[in-house]
């Protein structure tokens, strides 16, 4: 038997800590889950990890976006 794999909308809150969003991100990646967000969650993790960690740059989260969108390039929703 052939099980389809669920979709999963990974929110802000699954991608702050950052090991949470390895885990998420990983399942996608090994394809457990077919995982799925959009730039306004991306905006929304970013923006709340950035109040809550300002030491961090904002260049690197930028990075980390960059990085989850190119493992998973079908994961950008747009046209919901």
């Amino acid at each position: 038997m052939v099980l389809e794999r669920a979709v999963a909308v990974f929110d802000a809150r699954s991608s702050d800590p950052f090991h949470l969003r390895n885990i998420v991100v990983q399942a996608a990646v090994d394809h457990l889950v077919e995982g799925r967000w959009t730039d306004m969650i991306h905006d929304e993790w970013i923006r709340s990890l950035v109040a809550s960690a300002p030491a961090i740059p904002v260049e690197r989260l930028q990075n980390t976006r960059r990085l989850m969108n190119e493992a998973l390039p079908m994961a950008l929703g747009n046209g919901y």
